[in-house]
């Protein structure tokens, strides 16, 4: 008999995962795809971090779970979420997530797009190898929203895997940042092509552009900045006084060549650090496709690390992903996805909590969890 009164959230996630296909033969179908990673989305939340744990934590929760899902056979064993997740191709689950995200974000216009990688060091490609699976994100630093994940293959790594994933992103009018790594033509091409602005690093791999942009500042700075668009901040925190001067330059046409794809502006940022009465000065430089508004570009430049702290600190600290212990690649590949899943719903719900504690308290309490599932739509 079919459930009629599936709750809304569970209902999102199952809609979700639907078009996913299920890789296996209909003999060994014992549970439906959906159940399987419903509960591993559900397990995720709850602080299950591999296979074993995911199977306990489906069996411990099966009185909740038949009452918003259709089970058939039980809880799924051990062997049977390892199976599924090293099966499903993981483009699919990419373009789940991607679906939750189209349903659930406002617009970009404006808002920065970190995009990063961070390996899991628990899973390697092959037996005997010690290279991690790489992962490269893109992050929506204010809405707090993963739009997308790619794997990272060989050389020469993220540089070839950006365009990828940007091509798959629907981030119009938003404002993409990289690291220097990222800071290539076709970057700024794909970044262009997707109908978004960047603010890229640049440093002395790009060692032309990085010299010539040098070397405008080093002119300007000799007429003293007259006339260069700046911004000044200063923050405290932990015991560290930080000073930040951000000067947005102009570019005039045909200074850079066009290759770098609609470049408007150059930026350097004097960093002054002060701890414990040692200071330090470091000076870095950015190319951007926006106008030369210094305290924008500024704010920008810093949004990107916020990728470092809400994504990739958080999944080693609360979700404890470098020792999590799936060493297949396809199948950590997929969990991954999963886990950043159940994190993006941890981060949605209004509780004053951290995430750690709002993990515990869902393992603990049904009511709860289904509360985050509810914030996660």
């Amino acid at each position: 008999m079919k459930r009629q009164n599936i709750p809304p959230a569970i209902r999102f996630a199952i809609d979700a995962f639907a078009p996913v296909e299920d890789p296996r033969i209909d003999r060994t179908k014992l549970h439906p795809l959906t159940n399987v990673l419903v509960m591993s989305l559900c397990g995720a939340i709850a602080g299950a971090n591999g296979w074993d744990e995911i199977a306990a934590f489906a069996r411990s929760h099966l009185s909740w779970f038949v009452t918003v899902l259709e089970i058939p056979n039980g809880a799924p064993s051990a062997d049977t979420f390892r199976r599924v997740f090293e099966a499903i191709v993981p483009g699919e689950l990419e373009a789940a997530l991607r679906r939750w995200i189209a349903s659930v974000s406002e617009s970009f216009a404006g808002e920065v797009i970190a995009i990063d990688g961070k390996s899991l060091k628990a899973a390697i490609k092959k037996a005997g190898s010690t290279t991690p699976l790489h992962l490269l994100h893109a992050w929506a630093v204010d809405q707090h929203l993963l739009l997308g994940q790619q794997r990272v293959e060989g050389a020469p790594g993220e540089v070839a895997a950006i365009p990828t994933l940007l091509k798959r992103l629907k981030i119009e009018d938003a404002i993409v940042t990289t690291d220097a790594n990222g800071c290539t033509k076709a970057v700024t091409s794909a970044i262009r092509e997707a109908k978004a602005d960047y603010v890229l690093a640049l440093k002395g791999n790009r060692g032309p552009l990085h010299a010539q942009v040098k070397g405008l500042f080093a002119a300007a700075e000799g007429r003293k900045f007259r006339g260069i668009a700046t911004h000044r901040s200063k923050t405290k925190a932990h015991g560290r006084t930080e000073t930040r001067v951000v000067r947005a330059l102009p570019l005039a046409e045909g200074t850079v060549s066009s290759d770098w794809s609609d470049a408007k502006t150059v930026v350097m940022i004097d960093r002054t650090r002060e701890v414990r009465g040692k200071t330090t000065i470091e000076r870095h430089y950015y190319i951007a496709s926006v106008e030369a508004d210094a305290e924008k570009l500024g704010r920008a430049i810093r949004s990107h690390w916020r990728i470092e702290n809400n994504l990739h600190w958080t999944l080693d600290v609360a979700f404890n992903e470098d020792s999590r212990r799936i060493r297949d690649e396809r199948s950590a590949e997929n969990f991954a996805l999963v886990a950043r899943l159940a994190l993006m719903m941890l981060k949605r719900s209004p509780d004053k909590l951290s995430i750690a504690l709002k993990r515990k308290r869902a393992g603990w309490e049904p009511d709860y969890l289904s509360r985050l599932l509810a914030d996660g739509i």
